[in-house]
């Protein structure tokens, strides 16, 4: 019996040897040093992006390959960008930008729009140089950082080449194709126009610069323009005049409603009953009860800007004018408003039975 005590204490003996030995060599493998050997490279050290380059590429970013003990698994590489004073203290890095370079890739090019908004949303002020620090980091079980590079950068304002700008959304199937438009201001890069939300379910929207969503708008939660930001929404049913400005990458939507007051209307001379803005038509309209009366328009529910018409038979309604159009017998009608391009001291109008 000794004999056999005496093996099986041996057999013990090796095994435990060898549960040893495969956790020191993990532990080993672990422990192993792991690094870059050089510096990230960057295509250019000082660049002054301008949007008539906005798909081309802008800068290049380039590192050697980090080799990890565990054979055959592939490194995950991404790039890290912050200004220099979140590189610095406790907090350094944590407010970085990160992008994506992909598994076992040594390099990533940046288009100018893609850096112009990057180096924005971390601070840079458009038309002034700053520095911007990059690292490049490498993961397989462990995270590995490079040393830091930094490269100079102006970055400029987004603004439209485009007469008009598009206003995809919720309210008419997210179709930029069919979406409504803003028309540029007078100002250069300012776009306005009139949208109307009918449905409590569908209020939001996007901007793009084409009929297409290569090149898109939202926002960022604090009230700016991002390009491919989040989806921006109007806080209820109704028409809302919306302004974009891109010299200053801000948006607004004001409600803004025609109406139709007189005694031909349910609210009489006390209020207004508010039109509709039909995007497709790009008109105001309202169906419903009229009886017998005088009819005129306003906006916004007060009497600053209002028109009336000389008769009640041409449909033309004019700026400040004391008349109104009469509705000789009560009924169910459809009321359209529509104010001249090139003078608007004129509209036009019509009033149809339903």
């Amino acid at each position: 019996m000794k004999k056999y005590y005496k093996i099986y204490y041996l057999l013990f003996a090796i095994l435990g040897l060898g549960f040893i030995s495969c956790e020191d060599d993990a532990d080993l493998t672990y422990l192993q040093e792991v690094n870059f050997t050089a510096t990230p490279q960057v295509s250019a050290n000082s660049l002054m992006l301008e949007q008539e380059a906005a798909n081309e590429p802008a800068i290049n970013i380039s590192w050697s390959e980090v080799i990890f003990p565990i054979e055959e698994a592939p490194v995950n590489y991404s790039l890290q960008f912050a200004t220099p004073a979140d590189t610095l203290g406790e907090t350094a890095w944590e407010n970085a930008t990160s992008m994506t370079a992909g598994n076992d890739v040594l390099s990533k090019e940046i288009s100018v729009t893609d850096l112009n908004e990057m180096v924005k949303d971390l601070g840079l002020v458009a038309d002034q140089e700053g520095t911007i620090v990059y690292r490049v980091r490498a993961y397989v079980d462990r995270p590995v950082f490079s040393e830091a590079g930094s490269f100079q950068v102006t970055p400029y304002d987004q603004v439209s080449t485009s007469a008009s700008i598009y206003v995809p959304g919720a309210y008419q199937g997210w179709d930029p194709a069919t979406a409504s438009s803003l028309k540029e201001t007078a100002t250069t890069g300012v776009f306005e126009g009139i949208i109307g939300f009918t449905d409590p379910a569908a209020l939001e929207f996007k901007f793009t610069i084409e009929p297409n969503w290569n090149e898109n708008y939202g926002g960022d939660g604090n009230g700016n323009l991002v390009f491919d930001g989040n989806n921006l929404s109007v806080p209820s049913v109704g028409s809302y005049k919306i302004t974009v400005n891109f010299n200053e990458m801000t948006w607004m939507a004001e409600p803004f409603s025609w109406g139709i007051i007189g005694p031909a209307t349910p609210g009489g001379w006390d209020s207004d009953t508010d039109m509709m803005y039909n995007n497709e038509e790009e008109l105001w309209e309202y169906t419903g009860e009229l009886m017998s009366g005088a009819l005129k328009f306003r906006l916004n529910d007060e009497w600053t800007v209002n028109y009336g018409s000389r008769n009640s038979t041409d449909f033309i309604a004019y700026l400040d004018d004391p008349g109104a159009h009469d509705i000789s017998s009560a009924g169910v009608y459809r009321v359209t408003f529509q104010i001249d391009e090139e003078d608007n001291s004129m509209a036009y109008y019509t009033i149809d039975g339903q």
